[in-house]
C-alpha cells in the first residue's frame, strides 16, 4: 500500500513539473508574440515617416527570425501539453489503482471483523446454552 502511495505522489510532483514547464513555455511564446506585436508596429510607424531600405530588410528578417522563433515556441508549448495531458492520466490511474486496493483492504478487514464476530456469537450461545441446560434453578 505505501507503494501505491509513493508511486501517486511522485505522479503528482511530476504532473506538477509538467505544468510549471508548459506555463513557461506559454510565457515565452507570449514574450516572443509581443515582441512580433512591437515589431509590427515599429513597422507601420516606420511605413508613415521616412523609411530607409536597409532598415525596411533588417526589419524584415528580424520579424522573420520572430515567427519562426514563434512557431518553434507554439511545438514546445504542444509538446508540453501533451506530457501534462499523459501525466494526468498516469495520475488517474495511480489513484484508481490505490483506491481499488484501499477498498480491497477495507473488505477484508471488513470480513475479518465478521468473522470474529460470528465467532464470538457462536461461543456466547454454546455458553448461555451450556448454562441454561446446567442450571438446576431453570428446572
Amino acid at each position: 500500500m505505501e507503494l501505491r502511495r509513493w508511486l501517486e505522489r511522485s505522479s503528482q510532483q511530476r504532473l506538477a513539473k509538467a505544468q510549471n514547464k508548459r506555463k513557461r513555455a506559454e510565457k515565452d511564446l507570449d514574450e516572443t508574440l509581443g515582441k512580433i506585436d512591437h515589431q509590427n508596429r515599429n513597422m507601420m510607424s516606420s511605413i508613415t515617416g521616412k523609411f530607409a531600405a536597409g532598415e525596411a530588410l533588417t526589419s524584415s528578417s528580424y520579424n522573420q527570425s520572430l515567427r519562426k522563433e514563434a512557431a518553434h515556441k507554439t511545438q514546445k508549448v504542444v509538446k508540453c501539453e501533451e506530457i501534462v495531458v499523459e501525466c494526468r492520466d498516469d495520475l488517474i490511474e495511480k489513484s484508481r489503482h490505490k483506491k481499488v486496493l484501499e477498498r480491497l483492504r477495507e473488505r477484508r478487514i471488513s470480513g475479518f471483523i465478521t468473522e470474529q464476530n460470528r465467532q464470538e456469537q457462536t461461543a456466547m450461545d454454546d455458553d448461555a446454552a451450556r448454562h441454561h441446560h446446567y442450571n438446576p434453578v431453570n428446572r
